[in-house]
Order: C-alpha cells, then structure tokens, then sequence
C-alpha cells in the first residue's frame, strides 16, 4: 500500500493547527495566544514553526493586524472540515448534559429573546448546570462572527448559501396587532380604519434588511391616509407591553408574542397578517460546520429548535 501522502504527518505538530485556525480568526498573536490560553511568546514560536512547515510566510503584518496570505487562507478552508472531524477521533465519550462545561453564544431578535432565552435557560439550569448561555446583539450578517468563532448560533431571516454555514428552517413568523384586556377594541370586530385612530408602538426588529415588519405599518398608515408615526418602537418587549398595559396604545407585534406566558391573560389579538404570506418571513438556526459534529452543540441546537418552533 502506498502510504506517500501521509509519511510527513511524523514531523508535524497537529497543535499547529489549532493555533492557525485561531490566527486566521483573530488575525493578531495576543489575542490567539489569549484565546488558546498560551502565552505571546509561545503563538510567536507556532508562528514560526507554522512558516517553517508551510514555507510560507502566512500572514504580513500591517497597521490593523495580521494579513493572512493566499495560502494561509486556503489551508483554513481546509481546518474548517479537519478539525472538527479530528476532535471526533478524541471524543468518543457518549455526551452528558450535566458535565458540560461549555459556553454558547446565541444571536436571536430580540422578541425572540424575551420569549426563548427565560426557558433555555432554566432548561441548562436543570440539565447542564456547568453550563454558560451568552447572548449577543442579533445582526443582520451574522456571518463573521460564526466564521471567527466568536458566535455559535444565529437565528437569521435567511439561510446561507455557503457549505461552511449549516442553515436548518425552523418556522415562520408574521405581523400581529394586540389591545389590552379592557381597551375600547378588545372585544370589537373592527378594521383597520378604525384601529389606527389609536396610537401604535411597535417592534424594532435589528436591521430588517427585508423590512418585513415596517411594510406593513407603513402601508397601514398609507391606507388610512394617515402620517402618523409609530409613539415608540422598541427592541425590548418588556417595554410595549407594559406601555400598552396602562394605556389605549395598539402593539404593532410579532405572532410569537401570543405564546409567551401570560400574555394571553392581558392582551388580546384584534387583526393579523396570518392570511397574508407577503409579510411572512422564515426563519433559520444558523451554526458553523466547525459545531455542527459536537456533541455539546448538537445537544443545545436541539432545545433551540424545539422552542423556537413552539413560538413560531
């Protein structure tokens, strides 16, 4: 058998790939050194020894960091399916929840938040108390951030076309407009004319690069000849409902809302846009090929899954 191709793995250090993955994200040798919990000068010395072996110089140093070469670019596209599948030959452990000792970092909208992150989290509480669960601001690309590592999940209104992002469809969401218990529509049939007589806050989606829930207001508003804007838009739900609990304010919202706790006790729904696909917009749970052979991600991306799709 001819063994050609693998003979100069003997003289290779497969560390050196995990500290050129981490340079390759970081692109500067503190902040790698400080991520693999090594000192400066010892990611100075992979460096070295990195260039020795590739004879290549890898990455050129400029005024904002690291540049990377051709070939250092390229022998990263390579880590990101090697290295996942060689930390499988060294975990063969059936994975248990309760000593996970990992920390997740999560992007989801933030209407998502204040119904999801409450639950997941009490679900870690329970099951994987070692574990740690970060949230980070939702972006409309979250694409460098999963890239770098420094984001392992996403909960994107678009899928990815790139074979290094793994894109799962999770449901759809739609507008939603909700009154307090008690308020002069509450238990009217009315229309829209009528609706917009009251004032309207509303969701700030992040970035809604389709604009899908500012069309709908905006062509309300239109239909009614109205120039009226919305009293307040907000990211924190928190913030409309308890405006609209003390107040005749109409919640330009999200179907999600309808399934949080308790809200269904203090609002109820007087229109929706269920009946109008073109406000519809899916939704996706986006992770990194690098991830997606973990175990400890496998299991969180499943409790992700299973709440989103109760809200959505």
């Amino acid at each position: 058998m001819n063994r050609q191709p693998t003979q100069p793995l003997h003289r290779v250090d497969l560390n050196l790939l995990v500290a050129l993955d981490m340079l390759l994200k970081e692109r500067n040798v503190t902040n790698a050194a400080q991520a693999l919990f090594i000192s400066q000068p010892a990611m100075s010395r992979n460096l070295k020894r990195l260039r020795d072996t590739f004879d290549d110089p890898l990455f050129i140093r400029t005024a904002s960091g690291l540049t990377p070469t051709s070939k250092a670019l390229q022998i990263g596209k390579e880590l990101e399916y090697l290295l996942p599948k060689l930390g499988l030959l060294f975990n063969q452990q059936p994975f248990d929840s309760a000593l996970c000792q990992e920390t997740f970092s999560i992007a989801l909208p933030a209407f998502l938040s204040s119904c999801i992150l409450p639950e997941l989290t009490f679900e870690l509480l329970d099951q994987a108390p070692d574990a740690n669960l970060v949230e980070m601001v939702a972006k409309s690309n979250p694409y460098d951030l999963l890239n770098k590592g420094k984001l392992d999940f996403a909960l994107h209104y678009s899928h990815s076309l790139e074979p290094k992002h793994h894109s799962v469809k999770l449901g759809s969401i739609y507008p939603k407009l909700f009154v307090r218990n008690g308020h002069p529509l509450s238990h009217k049939k009315v229309g829209i004319e009528e609706i917009m007589d009251y004032p309207v806050v509303a969701m700030n989606v992040e970035e809604d690069h389709k604009e899908a829930f500012n069309m709908p207001l905006k062509q309300i508003l239109a239909t009614v000849n109205s120039l009226k804007s919305p009293k307040i838009r907000a990211t924190q739900t928190q913030v409309l409902i308890d405006i609209a609990l003390k107040s005749d304010t109409v919640i330009f919202g999200l179907n999600a809302l309808s399934s949080m706790k308790g809200f269904d006790d203090n609002f109820v729904c007087i229109f929706d846009f269920i009946d109008q696909p073109e406000y519809h917009v899916d939704l996706y749970l986006l992770q990194h090929q690098r991830t997606l052979h973990s175990a400890p991600h496998q299991w969180l991306a499943t409790k992700i899954t299973d709440y989103v799709q109760k809200y959505t």
